[in-house]
């Protein structure tokens, strides 16, 4: 128990955009199942450990962090209560109980667990961290990075604690701990403990740190079950069954990016099943899902076993996951057999560490051979872009005019939509520099509330730049963003973290994306949009070169027609946006990964060449 003593009681889930639905969790067993437990007890059906109240109380706090991992949480709190009476002095039974009340959303019962724990030791970094965590999921992003930040005072070295703030901080582009960012980084090197995956993904270009982080976070949530036998006939002379696991069927950039493709499977070879545990809602998106799969089942209310378990009844061939580390993942599911193939797929730019997970989708320049070492699965490459998208997508009626969006009539725009989270001092720098050098010119940013515009302009000024050179947009709607987008004449890629869903927005806008190629996933995406678009050279290798590229795209109108010319070639007869050839051949590399299945053979790099 050490190891999660050290941070969480639960495995991190990782932080997402901020625009994100909250995913609440309902208590995954009923109170029958909590009586019957409780007799168990009685009866001593399940041991009671020997040695002091204080020994006892350990026990029973592990026996509960297990229960709680496969989301058995009114059995946790059972547990972790009977082990508050042997030892009402121990913080981290208070924390686990604040933690577990949560995820059955009594949150006023949580937080008084946290305050307990807290008052143990009003000084330790690990209570306040837990009450900046509690916060944070309740999107009370100030709170929690109040929290966060004593806990690091406390403790510099708390890493989870430092991580989750830095991440907060982002998130309103409060750039303050990036000032010792090579410090902080090394604190995460150092660290044993778990930390978000996805939190650190914006953090530092580095896929060997990104690996070791979800490989511990998949150490983290593995639940204590006992492997299932697991039979399957072969998917010989009938359909191929693939199942989808997410909770983001709604209207989220996954079904904005998979729909298409969930409608043009081949229903002669395949039969799909997803299995949703979001919350119940009336998306355009859910109902497209609902509507394109052969079998869908609202699967919220079950514990991981319990999903598992019906995914075998259903006799799945091949089961994809298309989480990862993203919030509200369930990712542990995977920890033991749903199907005999296993795929992680698009929700999140790097590995999952999970060593059930068969497989991962990618294509040749998100991740080139040289870099397969620090992906703990095998690589199924499309061979065009690992991306699906939409070809029946549609931007509003009317394209608002420039006044209409803030926009000076004769400027050249240099625009940012990603999420704010992903952009960084570096990509600052040059952003302004651009203004600098190119007097007619703004930055229209997406801003989704006054802190960042606060913040963004404050960062402006002390680079000699005044308000009136940025102009900043809120949340559209999806039609309505890809209408806006057309009044852009460039967009500006993030560097650690790119623009996915919104890249290839831009493109379909006709926008060049000017870009630099990383080295971890999540920095290679946009460059892989741009080469499958037709455009290469707008993935440059070094900042120098991303800012020359910029500027030349601002200074050269012939350049700059000719670029969108052939962008808008390239999404008109190119494969990024033919989903038809997208789906045929993903399900072609499925298919192999089911041939190597039958004929005995472990998961291994798969090309359609």
């Amino acid at each position: 128990m050490a190891n999660s003593q050290a941070q969480h009681f639960l495995a991190p889930s990782g932080p997402e955009n901020p625009d994100r639905t909250k995913q609440e969790f309902a208590g995954a067993v009923s109170s029958n199942a909590r009586a019957d437990f409780a007799l168990s007890m009685r009866h001593g059906m399940v041991k009671q450990t020997s040695g002091t109240p204080q020994a006892q109380a350990v026990a029973l706090y592990a026996k509960a962090r297990k229960l709680a991992l496969k989301r058995q949480f009114s059995d946790a709190e059972y547990l972790l209560r009977e082990a508050l009476k042997l030892d009402d002095k121990n913080r981290l039974i208070y924390a686990a109980l604040g933690e577990v009340l949560e995820m059955m959303n009594q949150h006023d019962k949580a937080i008084l667990a946290h305050i307990d724990a807290l008052r143990l030791d009003p000084s330790n970094s690990k209570c306040l961290s837990y009450i900046g965590s509690y916060l944070m999921r309740l999107n009370q992003d100030e709170e929690a990075a109040n929290y966060f930040d004593a806990a690091v005072k406390f403790d510099p070295n708390n890493a989870t604690a430092l991580a989750r703030l830095v991440y907060l901080r982002r998130r309103i582009c409060d750039w303050t701990d990036l000032n010792n960012r090579e410090k902080r980084v090394q604190v995460f090197r150092k660290t044993d403990v778990g930390i978000d995956p996805f939190a650190l993904l914006s953090m530092v270009d580095d896929p060997g740190l990104q690996m070791k982080f979800s490989v511990k976070a998949a150490e983290l949530a593995k639940a204590d079950t006992s492997a299932t036998k697991f039979e399957r006939p072969r998917a010989e002379g009938r359909k191929i069954r693939l199942g989808y696991f997410s909770n983001d069927f709604f209207n989220h950039a996954t079904m904005y990016l998979i729909g298409r493709q969930l409608e043009l499977h081949d229903r002669d070879r395949f039969e799909i099943y997803i299995y949703d545990y979001g919350e119940v809602n009336d998306h355009e998106g859910r109902l497209r899902a609902e509507n394109a799969a052969d079998v869908y089942k609202q699967v919220s209310s079950l514990e991981n076993d319990e999903i598992a378990a019906v995914a075998r009844e259903d006799g799945l061939d091949i089961a994809v996951d298309l989480k990862g580390y993203t919030k509200g993942n369930r990712v542990n599911i995977f920890n033991n057999r749903l199907a005999p193939v296993h795929v992680t797929y698009l929700g999140y730019p790097g590995t999952t560490g999970v060593d059930q997970m068969d497989y991962m989708i990618a294509d040749a320049v998100t991740i080139p051979e040289k870099l397969r070492k620090y992906y703990t699965e095998k690589i199924l490459y499309m061979p065009d872009c690992y991306q699906p998208n939409d070809d029946q997508r549609a931007a509003a009626d009317t394209v608002p005019s420039r006044a209409e969006a803030g926009l000076p009539e004769e400027a050249f725009v240099f625009c940012s939509f990603n999420s704010p989270y992903k952009v960084s001092p570096d990509e600052f720098d040059i952003w302004m520099k651009l203004l600098q050098r190119v007097p007619d010119s703004v930055l229209w940013f997406y801003a989704p509330n006054d802190k960042v515009q606060e913040n963004i302009l404050k960062e402006a000024k002390k680079r000699g730049i005044g308000p009136d050179r940025i102009v900043f947009a809120g949340f559209a709607g999806q039609k309505e963003h890809l209408a806006r987008l057309q009044l852009a004449d460039v967009f500006l890629d993030a560097f650690a973290v790119n623009a996915h869903t919104t890249a290839s927005d831009a493109l379909w806008a006709g926008v060049p994306v000017v870009t630099k190629t990383g080295k971890q996933f999540a920095a290679r995406v946009a460059t892989s949009l741009v080469h499958c678009a037709g455009v290469p050279e707008l993935a440059v290798a070094t900042p120098q070169l991303y800012q020359a590229l910029a500027l030349k795209l601002a200074r050269d109108k012939d350049y700059l027609a000719e670029i969108k010319a052939r962008v808008n070639e390239g999404i008109k007869t190119g494969p990024l946006y033919d989903t038809e050839k997208f789906t045929r051949n993903f399900e072609a590399l499925l298919e192999k990964t089911l041939e190597r299945f039958n004929a005995g053979l472990k998961p291994d790099h798969i090309s359609l060449k």
